[in-house]
């Protein structure tokens, strides 16, 4: 092997992630541009990174707006074949270009950009395919199936670009799967289920935490700060779902809201310590409210309440700047 193919070979491990810029800086003694900015004061080199991904993001966007507004316009006129092709096989088309670009231009990031407009059509393709082929939608298998599939082809596509883009995806689909094959399960009888939701919900978020914890090294690090808010989100915000008229739960509720707190430290996270403490202020104000506001009386119950926001507002504060931001 050359130096060429050896260069081109780094090159592309440091685009998927396998390899950090810093580990190599740190075997070879090199100083990043990172590095270098914070010494030398110059923010010049950053820029153009930021702009080229702000407008990677605002030009597939638009593309996405687009091709929904022109296939909105020619939906009536091309029949279920057109509907189909416009719908999932440009979906497919754009992920098959995303791989090739991947593949041969790693380090250029425009193979994200095609599989994420990609990864936005295929679902909504696939449900159009479904309603093409006139199939029966009271029962919830066929599209439990379909996202089954779905979720295996971003899997597989995963498997071999290691990719964050696709890895979002991936836990998307997965996602809808699971909630499409428990809703097939209890096809019909969702009201004997109601609780079932709520503590599949937790079970995702618990997952979403646990996969950001696993992520912090390697390629899918770009997806744990969104891991870790819609974990937080969803595990807290199914638990309380579960506090009204429960007398357990009220009582639980305050030890996962803490041990959220807690978490917040320990993995170093901002939308942690936020969303654990919204949660909080939220049960604390149910609480006052279902106990408190007839005893004392409502406008003492608000001055009482308002000083404990005060005081919960205070302790994230010391939180975030004596276990987070540091």
């Amino acid at each position: 092997m050359n130096k060429e193919q050896l260069l081109q070979e780094l090159s592309a491990k440091i685009s998927t992630g396998e390899i950090s810029r810093e580990e190599v800086a740190s075997r070879f003694g090199i100083a990043t541009n990172a590095q270098r900015e914070i010494v030398g004061g110059n923010s010049k080199n950053a820029t153009p990174f930021s702009v080229t991904k702000m407008l990677y993001i605002l030009g597939a966007a638009i593309v996405i707006v687009g091709i929904v507004f022109f296939v909105r316009q020619i939906w009536y006129d091309i029949g279920s074949l057109g509907r189909i092709s416009v719908t999932l096989g440009l979906g497919f088309l754009f992920a098959f270009l995303g791989s090739m670009l991947l593949k041969n231009k790693p380090e250029e990031k425009l193979g994200a950009i095609f599989h994420f407009i990609g990864g936005v059509l295929i679902p909504g393709g696939a449900m159009v395919t479904l309603s093409e082929l006139n199939t029966d939608f009271v029962s919830l298998w066929p599209v439990a199936i379909t996202f089954g599939i779905i979720f295996a082809f971003y899997l597989l596509l995963n498997y071999v670009h290691k990719n964050a883009i696709l890895t979002f995806f991936a836990i998307a689909n997965g996602t809808a799967f699971v909630y499409l094959v428990v809703g097939a399960i209890v096809d019909g009888e969702s009201y004997m289920f109601k609780d079932l939701y709520a503590y599949l919900t937790m079970a995702i978020g618990a997952s979403y935490l646990l996969l950001a914890h696993a992520f912090r090294d390697g390629w899918n690090k770009q997806l744990i700060g969104i891991l870790y808010f819609f974990g937080i989100a969803g595990f807290l915000g199914a638990a309380f779902s579960q506090v009204f008229d429960s007398v357990p739960w009220q009582m639980v509720y305050f030890l996962l809201v803490i041990g959220g707190l807690y978490l917040s430290v320990y993995m170093k996270s901002r939308s942690i310590l936020v969303v654990s403490t919204i949660f909080l202020i939220a049960h604390v104000s149910y609480i006052t409210s279902e106990y408190f506001a007839d005893s004392v009386g409502w406008p003492i119950s608000l001055i009482v309440l308002g000083f404990i926001f005060i005081g919960l507002g205070y302790v994230s504060i010391r939180i975030n700047k004596k276990y987070i931001a540091n």
